[in-house]
């Protein structure tokens, strides 16, 4: 087989998922509106966040579109250099793995993950036995 023709095959092809994963820009979406302690200046982060599950779900849609142009097109060497061109930007792997930890860090200064809501807790906040322990030794080193 030519090698042109060889590049275009896909590696082996993972197994159907049952369900698809529902669409990340919704879920960030509803997940920063549900964020109702959220100010106006908040509204970088929570733009980025957005921005960041957008950029997700399009390099999926991209490699989709990938797939069914390299099945669509097979053999036409007019075409190859084009889809060389998009493969290049398809890596969602890439994509998920470089910017899936960014939206999680993004969403955890939003206080969108529990942890975070742990911490704005008034009754109970992480590191409140921590900082009274401190607190209380500083009292005596005075």
């Amino acid at each position: 087989m030519p090698p042109r023709k060889r590049a275009l095959k896909a590696a082996a092809p993972e197994p159907p998922l049952r369900e698809r994963a529902r669409d990340l820009r919704d879920s960030v979406r509803e997940a920063v509106d549900a964020m109702d302690w959220l100010t106006d200046s908040d509204q970088g982060m929570k733009t980025l966040a957005l921005r960041q599950a957008e950029e997700i779900e399009k390099a999926v849609e991209r490699a989709e579109l990938l797939e069914q142009l390299q099945a669509d097109f097979a053999g036409d060497d007019s075409m190859f250099k084009r889809l060389q061109k998009l493969e290049a930007m398809c890596d969602v792997t890439k994509t998920v793995g470089w910017l899936g930890p960014q939206l999680q860090g993004v969403l955890r200064d939003l206080g969108g993950t529990p942890t975070a809501r742990k911490a704005m807790r008034t009754d109970k906040p992480i590191g409140g036995r921590l900082a009274a322990l401190r607190d209380a030794a500083g009292q005596h080193d005075s």
